[in-house]
């Protein structure tokens, strides 16, 4: 992956991460103060739109799958850097109470953890070759 392209993806996860954020400011007391179904439900869709975001990424990027670790890690990083100073001061940016901060920083390892072990599935199960026959 050139230096160009992991420019292109960085940039781009830190705005698929920007839009999240915005989006936990406007809608996070009712994904997040709702009680344990609505977190639930919002920590599957979430992972959910991460993985659905790798796909289309690459391959809209055209991406080998050998490439979705790499990717994946490209595309959260600057994320994972804007949640800890988002997470930090989580009331102040959120407006929400701040025993939140735990379901969303749960949810937010939740998605990420899915996401990684998504891409490593696409990248393993692509490349692992067949069992010799004998």
């Amino acid at each position: 992956m050139t230096l160009r392209e992991t420019a292109i993806l960085g940039l781009l996860g830190f705005g698929i991460w920007l839009s999240g954020a915005v989006m936990f400011r406007v809608g996070g007391a009712f994904l997040f103060e709702n009680g344990w179904p609505i977190l639930a439900a919002s920590a599957v869709g979430i992972a959910l739109s991460v993985c659905l975001l790798l796909s289309s990424v690459m391959s809209w990027r055209k991406a080998p799958a050998s490439q979705s670790v790499t990717v994946a890690v490209v595309m959260t990083l600057p994320g994972l850097l804007g949640d800890v100073a988002y997470i930090l001061n989580f009331s102040r940016i959120t407006g929400l109470q701040p025993a939140t901060a735990g379901p969303f920083a749960a949810v937010l390892i939740f998605g990420t953890a899915v996401l990684f072990a998504y891409a490593l599935a696409r990248q393993t199960v692509v490349f692992t070759p067949p069992p010799a026959l004998h």
